[in-house]
């Protein structure tokens, strides 16, 4: 008795392939801009409790909202298209992969940053913030030398 091999898939060579799809990114904030901030722990779904910000934003629970990763911050913005929205008791939601990616952990306590002019939410993980504050206290304590 003789076998036979048998194609169980033969990818197909007639389609062209689709055009890799990029991503715009989004608009710088403005140095003038007014900034909120709040401070909240993220709970083990990847929610976070936001009620003032989202007020202050004008956001309602219900209204659709997408994320972006843009450096170490994640940016939060209203998208229409957006499966994702914010829940009755006017929590967002960060996914996995930007938790991830930012090595934000259950129960981490985050900053948010609420910029009404610009209509985003900003999500800063501690250690970006503890970055921050050292290089403007290095700043400070160079400008406090310079100057005795």
């Amino acid at each position: 008795m003789t076998e036979r091999s048998t194609r169980l898939f033969v990818p197909p060579t007639d389609r062209p392939q689709a055009p890799l799809q990029t991503i715009a990114p989004p608009p710088a904030l403005s140095r003038k801009a007014d900034l909120l901030l709040a401070t909240a722990a993220i709970d083990h779904s990847g929610r976070i409790p936001a009620r003032r910000l989202l007020r202050a934003l004008a956001w309602n629970p219900g209204d659709p909202t997408s994320t972006q990763l843009r450096g170490d911050v994640i940016t939060l913005r209203l998208d229409p298209k957006s499966p994702r929205r914010i829940d009755s008791r006017h929590h967002v939601f960060v996914p996995l992969g930007l938790r991830d990616l930012t090595g934000i952990r259950t129960a981490d306590h985050i900053a948010l940053l609420a910029v009404p002019q610009e209509q985003v939410l900003l999500i800063c993980p501690a250690r970006v913030l503890r970055s921050l504050m050292a290089d403007h206290l290095a700043l400070e304590d160079d400008a406090v030398v310079s100057q005795s």
